[in-house]
């Protein structure tokens, strides 16, 4: 693992520990997690997108340049190595909670890239830990308590994955996915109004099924319309995973390559 370090519009510096600051302190700022692969971040662009909307929403200021983390990740690890990227983005001083200054601090972790399972063999719905409304809802926030919560219940409970419903009950997204299921030749997956994360993989999921013109309803469904499918599935960027078993209902994956090839390595 190596990490890069970056503020006031300066340069990317090689560092082997950060100095305290309001990541650390409060959990004030956004991540995107990637993949660099054959010398580009899959999903280019809408990291770009959610990262610049997230410091939006955050009133946070900064100019980003993923194209030119790209540039030095390829001169530093070249085009051929498979790579994790997880870009931390904070807000800028320390401060108490009200903050002294609201530019933009970047982090770069680098590590090997695993990908997903092609399976996950038991999840369960969670009934103590939910994803709650804010004004930042679907943003990926440093804090990340809830999901922290949830993945300690998941490991008490020995389970692969942990569902999330949103405060009034529908399903949201699982620990660290969104999650989508297929009843026939339907598909379906929550409403950001559920407050899961705005996916990349989620929004390049249903782009494709409407290519392929199969139809992907997006609402508030309860844990039942989720039990009634034929095949469910998570995916992140890392990509996608198909559960086999939620609580006590078993399920047949049947992977639609053309979806599996939107994470093709």
């Amino acid at each position: 693992m190596r990490q890069f370090f970056k503020s006031n519009s300066k340069i990317f510096t090689e560092v082997d520990a950060l100095p305290l600051n309001r990541a650390l302190l409060f959990g004030d700022g956004i991540f995107e997690t990637m993949c660099f692969i054959n010398g580009q971040f899959r999903f280019h662009q809408d990291h770009q997108n959610r990262a610049v909307n997230g410091l939006q929403k955050l009133k946070i200021n900064g100019e980003l340049d993923l194209e030119e983390i790209g540039i030095m990740l390829r001169n530093i690890f070249g085009t051929t190595k498979m790579l994790r990227v997880r870009w931390n983005i904070y807000r800028s001083g320390i401060g108490k909670y009200s903050p002294i200054e609201n530019t933009a601090c970047e982090h770069l972790i680098v590590s090997d890239f695993n990908p997903s399972p092609k399976t996950k063999s038991t999840a369960y719905i969670s009934q103590k830990v939910h994803t709650n409304t804010t004004a930042w809802s679907g943003v990926k926030t440093l804090n990340a308590l809830h999901y922290i919560m949830a993945n300690i219940e998941r490991q008490e409970k020995g389970m692969a994955d942990v569902i999330l419903l949103d405060e009034k009950g529908f399903v949201s997204e699982a620990g660290s996915s969104n999650i989508f299921w297929v009843k026939g030749d339907q598909y379906y997956t929550p409403s950001l109004s559920t407050n899961c994360i705005a996916g990349v993989s989620r929004k390049q999921i249903i782009g494709r099924l409407k290519d392929l013109e199969k139809h992907c309803e997006i609402g508030k469904f309860k844990p039942n319309d989720l039990l009634k499918a034929d095949q469910v599935f998570v995916s992140n960027v890392t990509g996608i995973s198909y559960l086999l078993k939620i609580e006590d209902r078993d399920f047949a994956p049947k992977p639609e390559p053309e979806l599996l090839s939107l994470f093709d390595l």
